[in-house]
């Protein structure tokens, strides 16, 4: 009976339920995503418009095959809808033919792409466009394509976002309307950390490769762009952007009242952008927590996120 009694007895059996408690929250969070409304002021032009942005998507399933999801997002009514990269899964440790998780991905596409067809005749529908930029995992996918079978995967994800009339940002420019614009970047090999490694190749992004691809840049517009890597925002704010949207992180996994995020899904302690509004004197960075999980199906205090972005 004294062994019930035990300090090292209490402390596992705290450690225990510690973990039991943990599992329950992120199980309950992972299922149930919320609706983040953000208000971003347009200190250009009197131009607004309304973007719902979801990221980190990893092919995921929620309850009815993704319609309550679609729905959330279709009645939050956007005028543009962007995509910001990691809708697939890309392990290079499984074997080729399950290497990438993209199913549940190309349903999604199609079935919001039905549902933005039935309401186009709606005169209260203010959808003119969804904008897709790719995220580390298309990267990665794209970087392999050499292989005929990851190729077809690749060709049938890109196919799947012109048939259901999503267009590509992938290092160019969008004009949203006459005061608006909206720009992808892509970039991979040395700008992501890898699991265990503390930095990556490049602490920025020389100015020389974003004016090869924006050097056409209207600075007397408002200019957003998307790039999953939230670590290079500062040189995207710096050369001229006044929005930046980013994902990746997943919004730190695990978030402490009064510390924030803990850690991303590549280990990195305390990111300086890990989740929701960041503001630089008069310019944004958003950082989305993620819409799905990947490889460490983590999420406490937490919860997936749709964001809502007010541009006024």
């Amino acid at each position: 009976m004294q062994f019930l009694h035990s300090p090292i007895l209490i402390i596992c059996i705290l450690i225990i339920s510690l973990l039991i408690i943990i599992f329950l929250i992120s199980f309950y969070e992972c299922k149930n995503y919320e609706i983040c409304n953000l208000t971003i002021n347009n200190h250009k032009n009197s131009f607004r418009t309304k973007i719902v942005f979801l990221s980190d998507f990893h092919n995921k399933l929620y309850l009815n095959d993704n319609k309550s999801l679609i729905d959330d997002i279709l009645n939050l009514n956007p005028d543009y809808i962007v995509f910001g990269g990691d809708f697939i899964n890309y392990s290079a440790v499984n074997s080729l033919s399950e290497r990438v998780k993209y199913k549940n991905t190309l349903k999604f596409f199609n079935d919001l792409s039905e549902e933005v067809k039935d309401k186009a005749n709606d005169s209260n529908f203010n959808l003119k466009k969804m904008y897709f930029s790719y995220g580390n995992h298309e990267l990665r996918l794209i970087d392999n394509i050499s292989n005929e079978k990851l190729n077809d995967v690749y060709n049938e994800f890109r196919d799947s976002l012109i048939e259901n009339g999503i267009e590509l940002i992938d290092n160019n420019i969008a004009i949203l309307n006459d005061g608006i614009t909206l720009s992808g970047l892509s970039l991979y090999k040395g700008y992501y950390y890898n699991i265990f490694k503390t930095e990556t190749n490049h602490k920025h992004i020389d100015r020389v490769i974003l004016d090869k691809y924006f050097k056409n840049l209207d600075r007397d517009s408002f200019n957003i762009i998307a790039f999953h890597k939230p670590d290079y925002a500062d040189d995207l704010i710096n050369y001229g952007f006044d929005l930046v949207l980013s994902g990746h992180n997943h919004g730190g996994l695990i978030k402490l009242p009064f510390v924030g995020s803990i850690i991303s899904p590549d280990f990195r302690l305390f990111t300086k952008y890990c989740s929701g509004l960041y503001k630089i004197g008069d310019k944004n960075v958003i950082v989305s927590d993620g819409i799905g999980e990947h490889f460490i199906r983590i999420r406490v205090n937490n919860r997936p996120k749709i964001y809502t972005i007010n541009i006024v």
